[in-house]
């Protein structure tokens, strides 16, 4: 097994990770991390460490436009993180998936499978079908507690967003406001149209594995279970995972103090499933 940090350049700017190589015969899974996160942020060493442990490679990194210029915690460039959209994390996330295939990086997998927490589902979703189109064949997609819709803010948020062109929201974490920018905006108010999730899903032919906090303070767990209702007649190999007692990070927290048996459940389920795939 290999592990290492790495640097790419790509159309949309730089994009910094860490891969964990199992070997050129492993399957291989591409994470997508959330609004807010970043390769490193709380349980994901976790579950790349998981899935090592089964032989299952993987790769985490941070969007060319995530806010955090270097391997860092704290978003000190605002104004990338105040560009960031949908649009540029789907092509982050497609020229990740061609770089893994190209093989100038790391031998083209057999099996590739994206993962996606909370936002970063919802782009993961919208990356599978421009992957696909670009001719790479994905195993599956794994969608942990995920966004059904991007229209979550509240009537008064979206005008104070619509009057200024942007919207800071407080990072408890970090302490910080942080922009929310105007491409952003328009594609919450595209959600019914251009970014509506619904048609994306229901139209998903490739295995899915949906699971959700059931106490979620982040996203509610009727998101996960509404994707699922979406999804679960496309392929005998789709499945939905109720986590108990877990809240939107599993338990756990950024900088990362303990394990939690939540993540480890889901992390052993995931496994299972890639393993049948």
């Amino acid at each position: 097994m290999q592990t290492k940090l790495f640097q790419l350049e790509s159309p949309n700017g730089t994009i910094r990770g860490k891969l964990v190589d199992c070997g050129s015969s492993s399957s291989w899974v591409l994470m997508a991390c959330g609004h807010n996160g970043f390769y490193h942020f709380g349980m994901f060493p976790t579950i790349q460490e998981s899935l090592a442990a089964s032989g299952i490679s993987s790769v985490a990194f941070n969007y060319t436009h995530c806010g955090i210029s270097d391997d860092g915690d704290y978003f000190d460039d605002l104004e990338s993180y105040k560009a960031n959209s949908r649009r540029l994390e789907v092509e982050d996330l497609t020229f990740m998936a061609q770089k893994m295939m190209s093989g100038e990086w790391i031998s083209p997998p057999a099996q590739v499978f994206l993962f996606g927490h909370s936002m970063g589902g919802f782009s993961a979703a919208f990356a599978s079908r421009q992957i696909q189109k670009s001719g790479i064949a994905l195993s599956g997609i794994i969608l942990l507690n995920s966004l059904r819709t991007l229209n979550t803010r509240t009537p008064e948020i979206m005008e104070e967003w619509q009057k200024n062109g942007v919207y800071f929201r407080p990072n408890m974490r970090t302490r910080q406001e942080l922009p929310q920018g105007p491409e952003f905006l328009a594609e919450t108010l595209a959600s019914d149209t251009t970014w509506n999730m619904q048609p994306l899903i229901e139209n998903m032919e490739i295995p899915c594995f949906v699971a959700h906090a059931v106490d979620d303070e982040a996203v509610p767990f009727e998101h996960g279970r509404t994707i699922f209702s979406w999804v679960y007649k496309n392929n005998l190999k789709n499945a939905f995972l109720p986590v108990p007692q877990a809240g939107h990070t599993l338990n756990t927290t950024h900088p990362m103090k303990r394990d939690s048996e939540e993540l480890q459940f889901f992390c052993r389920q995931v496994v299972d499933w890639i393993e049948k795939i």
